[in-house]
Order: structure tokens, then C-alpha cells, then sequence
């Protein structure tokens, strides 16, 4: 039988997955951007040079990270 912890509930070493979702001017998601990286900050640094003149909500798995106003909001 396999460990309770699976690779959903536990982080495996190496790069973690997270989706940029690009968002329309009326905040609904035009296109979803994969995006690895090893640490939050790192995939927060990484969206954060995504954002347009729409915005970006950055996700990994169901844990919402961060919000990231269109660039013309900034």
C-alpha cells in the first residue's frame, strides 16, 4: 500500500508547478501560462514580469499566491 502522504499532499524536490491565468479586463481568464519554479517567490517574481495590461492571478495547485493588477493600474 502507498504512504498516506501522496505527491498531492506532500512537495517532491525539484521544480514546482503553477498556472499564470491571464485576466480579461471584465476578470475572467483569457489563457492559463505554466510556470516552474522552486520556491513561491520565485514563481512571484516570475508572474509579476507576465502581467499585462490585464493582470495575473498566480496559482499552485488550489492555493491562490498572488494578485497582480494590469500593468496600466500600477
Amino acid at each position: 500500500m502507498s504512504d498516506p502522504l501522496t505527491s498531492i499532499d506532500a512537495p517532491q524536490p525539484g521544480p514546482r508547478v503553477y498556472r499564470a491565468f491571464h485576466l480579461g479586463r471584465d476578470g475572467t481568464v483569457q489563457r492559463a501560462e505554466v510556470i516552474e519554479a522552486r520556491s513561491d517567490d520565485e514563481a512571484k517574481a516570475i508572474a509579476a514580469r507576465l502581467v499585462n495590461g490585464y493582470g495575473i492571478d498566480l496559482w499552485e495547485r488550489a492555493r491562490h499566491l498572488a494578485t497582480y493588477p494590469p500593468s496600466a493600474a500600477r
